[in-house]
C-alpha cells in the first residue's frame, strides 16, 4: 500500500498549506487599518493559526511519546524563518509550504515508526500487548490525540482516523494500522498549528479554555499542555487573570519554562552567532568562541532567572562568568577549572552589551564594527527598523591613507560613499564600543593611537537625543530611558505573542508600565502578559 494514499485523508498537504495561509493572511483588496488606528480602537490582535516552531514540535512529540526519545533524532524540518524583529515564531512568516509539508510528513513517519514498534508501543499503549484490537486503537486516538490536538478529539475525528486504521488493518496488521493513523494525526493542522481563533462574544472573539491552555503551555514552557492543564481546561478553570498568571508562573519556573526565557534572549540578541564567525587574526578564537557563548548564557541565567533582575541589571551588572579559556583570552579572572563568577575590571564595561559574544558577533572579521554594534542597539533596544540600503553600494576599503583608527575610517567613508544619511542613525551609537576589538577584548589604544569612544543618539531628523562616553556610560543611560524600556517590553511581547508588525506596542500598552521601573523583573513582566486583553481575546 502506498503511504501517500493512506495519509492524505482527502486534503493534500499542498492544498492544506494554501488553506492555512489564507486563514492567517489578508487579501490585498481588503481595507487594512493603520497601526495607529488599531492602537486607537483595540487592545487585541487578530485571530491566528500559529504554526509550531521546530523546537515546539520537537518538544511536543518528545513529551507525548517519551518512550521513543532515546532512539528519535528529532524533527526533520528546515531552519525556521525569522521575522524582521529577529524571532523565529512569528505567525506571519512561519507558514507551511510544499517543502515544509514534506518535512512534516517525513517527521511523522519517523515518529510513527518508532512509536508503534516494540517495546515502545507496549509502553505507550499497554493494551497493544494484551488486546490489540479496534477498541485499543480507539483509546490510542483519544489519549494521544488529546495531547497532539490540545483538546478532546471529537467523535467525527475519531471515526475518520479509525476508518483509516481499518483500511490499513485489512491489508496488514495492528501495529501498521496504528502507524499510519498516527502519521495522519501528526500531520493534522490541529497538531501542526496552535489555534488562537476563539468564538464571537460581543465585539471581540473569546479564546476557548483549550486555546488558553495551549497559549499558556507554549508561551511559558514551549511544549504541549500537560494532561493536568488540559483537565483544568475541561473543567473551565482557566478564566480569571489570577489563575492564568499563577499557571504561567508555575510553567515558567519549570526547566522547560526557563528554556523559553533563554530562547527569547538567544533570538533577541543573537549572541550565539559568535560561535559561527571566524576571526583570522585571533589564533585561538576557534577554542574561545564556545566559552564566549557559555559566558553570556550563564550571565543571563544569573541576572534574569536567578536574581529576577530587571532591565537595569541586565544592562549594567558589573560581573560576568569566566573559565580558564576566557581568563587567558581576556586577561582577567581565575585560571581554575570551570566557570566562576568574576567582577569585571572597570574599563571592561558593564552588563549584557559588554559580553564578549555580543561584541564578537557584531564585528568585522578583522576589526570592530561601529555599524553592526550600533545597529544592534538601534534595532534591539530602540526598536527602530533599519532602512533598506540603496542598490549597487560599492565595497568600502578596509584601510585609508593617513586614517588609521576605525572611527576615523568609518566617519570618512560613509560621508564619501553617500551613506551618511542612514548611518548617522546607528554608527554614532556604535562608537561607544570602540575600546573593544573584534573578539570582545578591551584595548586602550588602536594601532598606538588614542580611541575616541564618545557616542550620540539622534533621530531621523538629526535631533540629538543623548550623548555618552564609552560602553558603560551608554548602557547606564540606556537603562534609564523610557523608550528603551518600552522597546524591551515590546520585544518580549513580540516573542510571546508571535506577532511582529506594529501591533505588540498596542497590545501591551496597558501592561507595559509594569516594566516602567528600572528594577522591575523581566520574568515578572512576561507573566504580566497573561493579564493583557490580547491573551484571552482576539479582534
Amino acid at each position: 500500500m502506498s503511504p501517500k494514499s493512506v495519509i492524505q485523508l482527502g486534503i493534500p498537504m499542498g492544498m492544506l498549506a494554501l488553506w492555512l495561509t489564507s486563514c492567517t493572511s489578508t487579501s490585498p483588496s481588503d481595507a487594512t487599518p493603520s497601526d495607529e488606528e488599531l492602537c486607537a480602537s483595540t487592545d487585541v490582535g487578530p485571530p491566528l493559526l500559529r504554526r509550531l516552531t521546530n523546537l515546539e514540535l520537537e518538544n511536543t512529540i518528545g513529551d507525548i511519546f517519551p518512550a521513543i526519545k532515546t532512539a528519535w533524532r528529532g524533527v526533520k524540518l528546515g531552519v525556521d524563518p525569522v521575522s524582521h524583529a529577529g524571532f523565529a515564531n512569528d505567525a506571519s512568516v512561519l507558514q507551511v509550504n510544499q517543502q515544509t509539508a514534506q518535512e512534516i510528513l517525513d517527521t511523522a513517519e519517523d515518529v510513527a515508526t518508532l512509536a508503534t514498534t516494540s517495546p515502545a508501543l507496549e509502553t505507550i499503549l499497554p493494551c497493544a500487548k494484551t488486546t490489540p484490537n479496534r477498541d485499543c486503537a480507539a483509546s490510542f486516538v483519544s489519549t494521544q490525540g488529546r495531547r497532539l490536538f490540545r483538546r478532546t478529539v471529537t467523535e467525527a475525528e475519531k471515526g475518520t482516523y479509525l476508518a483509516l486504521y481499518d483500511s490499513v488493518l485489512a491489508k496488514s496488521n495492528f501495529a501498521t494500522g496504528l502507524k499510519w493513523m498516527l502519521v495522519a494525526m501528526i500531520q493534522s493542522p490541529h497538531a501542526v498549528y496552535r489555534s488562537e481563533v476563539g468564538s464571537q462574544e460581543g465585539d471581540t472573539r473569546k479564546l476557548s479554555q483549550h486555546e488558553l491552555a495551549t497559549e499558556l503551555a507554549y508561551n511559558y514552557s514551549g511544549t504541549t499542555p500537560s494532561v493536568q492543564l488540559l483537565d483544568r481546561a475541561d473543567r473551565g478553570e482557566l478564566s480569571s487573570p489570577d489563575v492564568l498568571q499563577a499557571e504561567a508562573k508555575t510553567l515558567l519556573a519549570s526547566p522547560r519554562g526557563q528554556d523559553v526565557v533563554r530562547q527569547l534572549f538567544r533570538y533577541w540578541f543573537r549572541y550565539e552567532r559568535a560561535a559561527t564567525v571566524t576571526r583570522p587574526d585571533v589564533a585561538n578564537y576557534f577554542t574561545v568562541r564556545t566559552s564566549l557563548v557559555e559566558e553570556t548564557k550563564r550571565f543571563i541565567d544569573q541576572v534574569v532567572l536567578t536574581d529576577k533582575g530587571g532591565l537595569k541589571s541586565l544592562l549594567t551588572a558589573d560581573f560576568t562568568f569566566v573559565d580558564p579559556t576566557l581568563a587567558t583570552h581576556y586577561g582577567y579572572g581565575s585560571a581554575s577549572s570551570g566557570f566562576v563568577r568574576t567582577q569585571r575590571p572597570p574599563q571592561w564595561g558593564v552588563g549584557l552589551l559588554s559580553q564578549g559574544s555580543i561584541l564578537a558577533a557584531n564585528a568585522q572579521a578583522q576589526g570592530s564594527s561601529p555599524t553592526q554594534r550600533g545597529l544592534l542597539l538601534y534595532e534591539k533596544l530602540l526598536c527602530k527598523r533599519r532602512p533598506d540600503p540603496p542598490p549597487n553600494i560599492p565595497a568600502l576599503p578596509t584601510t585609508m591613507p593617513g586614517m588609521t583608527t576605525t572611527r576615523e575610517r568609518y566617519e570618512k567613508q560613509h560621508v564619501q560613499s553617500g551613506c551618511v544619511f542612514c548611518h548617522k542613525q546607528f554608527d554614532p551609537i556604535g562608537f561607544a564600543f570602540e575600546h573593544f576589538d573584534e573578539v570582545g577584548r578591551y584595548r586602550s589604544t588602536e594601532k598606538g593611537l588614542p580611541i575616541d569612544d564618545s557616542a550620540r543618539i539622534v533621530n531621523a531628523s538629526d535631533e540629538l537625543l543623548m550623548t555618552a562616553t564609552g560602553q558603560a556610560d551608554l548602557s547606564s543611560q540606556l537603562a534609564s530611558r523610557e523608550d528603551v524600556r518600552a522597546c524591551a517590553a515590546d520585544m518580549m511581547a513580540t516573542y510571546s505573542y508571535g506577532i511582529s508588525e506594529g501591533l505588540p506596542s498596542c497590545l501591551v500598552r496597558k501592561v507595559r508600565p509594569d516594566l516602567g521601573s528600572n528594577e522591575a523583573s523581566l520574568t515578572d513582566y512576561l507573566l504580566q502578559l497573561t493579564t493583557s486583553a490580547h491573551f484571552t481575546r482576539r479582534r
